[in-house]
């Protein structure tokens, strides 16, 4: 609950006031100027935030030797006796 009144507290800044007063941040800039300007910041730091924390949705695979073997024959890179005999020395070996 303590982000929410800081974030409060630092939203209710000189850019929220419609320009009231001076001073702050932006002086007394109107709410078009400085709050455009504070969210930006905000969106900024939670965009950088989402990215730097960012894990995949499901770790990567490793392919086992047979599934490897599978997908070079399947691409033609080894053709079928080469498959069946490799195929048959890993599951005997």
């Amino acid at each position: 609950m303590e982000f929410l009144t800081s974030l409060g507290t630092w939203c209710s800044g000189p850019g929220f006031r419609f320009g009231e007063g001076s001073g702050g941040w932006f002086g007394s800039m109107s709410f078009l100027h400085g709050g455009v300007i504070q969210f930006l910041v905000l969106g900024l730091i939670i965009y950088i935030s989402v990215r730097l924390f960012h894990k995949p949705a499901t770790p990567p695979e490793s392919a086992t030797p047979e599934e490897i073997l599978k997908r070079r024959y399947a691409s033609g890179e080894i053709d079928k006796s080469t498959f069946l005999a490799m195929k048959d020395e890993l599951r005997d070996g």
